[in-house]
């Protein structure tokens, strides 16, 4: 009986127990919802509340997306057409100028040099240095006079000058001298005047500038190219700088010697010249040929003589025993002025009295 007292005593506490602990479970619920309300605060922003419905809606979102790109699309378009304009006017990213005065520009394709050359000056050095195998389209415009003292002259008598201005295709003359000059200039198969261009390297460009002491090969000029008013494609065969020069004829040596040679085999056109008397008078007083007393003859047989005049005392240069002042001394074949342009090494005398400049433009492929 007292054990079952216990037991009954034992579940009575426990249902207390367990009614107790409910209380204080709904208790810490209650609590705990309440510290959940109050933890929790609803923030309502207003300024920028459009953004926010934007974003909550994704067709409009995608709708503002695409005009955005739109937007930026046309922008893009707009700033390449400004910038191809710029190009159009303004092509060149790059600018520089060389020591010789040339202006090179450059873009992504080409290189276009700019030019002034004197028309007076033999081979000149314009600084733009070219590559073996580059491909070159040249071209020129401008005008020179190949003889100042003839404009000279011609202002003095307030008359027309004598020749006309030339261009740089040259100019073509009919006469018999000038026929005999073509023989002697650099290029003898194009017109007097006519623009020409060389490579050479650095070193032979600086050996232009003392003419006096520069090679005779040299200022004839090797792998001559004709350029006249202009040439495109022209493949470059070796690494050096362009140098220009005008055709006509330079002084060397050699080529004094052969236009002297012509000289003398020439005066026989013209028994009666005091050019022919005194060749006569030289051969009479060299050769003593008393047996051939006809003019024409003598000159005739003088010309048996022209490859080996040297021997026979017609030199270039040698001169006579004869008084100075006599008109037979002053007319003497070997008293002219190839004897002073030999013996001042003037090689470029013919091109000091030209007067002019072209102007020329050299493309270059990249």
């Amino acid at each position: 009986m007292r054990y079952k007292k216990y037991l009954k005593t034992r579940n009575v506490m426990t249902n207390e127990e367990q009614s107790a602990e409910k209380g204080n479970n709904r208790r810490k619920k209650a609590k705990r919802e309440n510290d959940r309300q109050v933890s929790e605060v609803k923030i309502i922003v207003k300024r920028h509340q459009q953004l926010f419905e934007l974003l909550n809606d994704p067709h409009r979102m995608w709708r503002v997306l695409l005009s955005l790109f739109l937007i930026i699309v046309v922008l893009f378009i707009g700033i390449a057409f400004v910038v191809m304009s710029v190009k159009k006017y303004y092509p060149y990213s790059m600018i520089m100028t060389n020591l010789e005065g040339a202006s090179i520009m450059h873009n992504e394709d080409k290189e276009v040099s700019y030019w002034l050359f004197n028309s007076a000056d033999l081979w000149a050095n314009s600084g733009i240095e070219v590559q073996k195998g580059d491909e070159l389209s040249i071209y020129a415009s401008g005008a020179s006079y190949t003889a100042i003292h003839h404009l000279t002259t011609a202002s003095r008598d307030n008359s027309r000058p004598k020749d006309d201005w030339v261009d740089t295709g040259g100019q073509e003359n009919k006469n018999e001298r000038n026929k005999q000059r073509a023989l002697f200039r650099i290029n003898k198969d194009c017109a007097e005047g006519t623009l020409l261009m060389q490579v050479v390297s650095k070193d032979e460009a600086n050996q232009f500038e003392d003419k006096e002491n520069c090679p005779d090969e040299l200022l004839r000029g090797n792998h001559v190219e004709i350029i006249g008013k202009g040439r495109s494609r022209i493949r470059i065969s070796n690494d050096g700088v362009l140098c220009f020069a005008v055709n006509d004829i330079v002084l060397t040596d050699t080529k004094l010697l052969e236009m002297y040679k012509d000289w003398l085999s020439t005066v026989t056109n013209d028994t009666t010249s005091a050019n022919a008397k005194a060749v006569l008078k030289a051969f009479d007083n060299i050769e003593q040929e008393s047996d051939i007393v006809n003019l024409e003859e003598k000159i005739n047989h003088l010309g048996d003589y022209s490859q080996d005049y040297e021997e026979k005392g017609l030199a270039l240069g040698h001169y006579p025993v004869l008084d100075g002042d006599s008109d037979l001394y002053k007319s003497y074949p070997l008293v002219n002025e190839l004897v002073y342009y030999r013996q001042m090494k003037f090689r470029d005398a013919w091109y000091m009295d030209n007067l002019g400049s072209f102007l020329i433009v050299i493309e270059r492929k990249k």
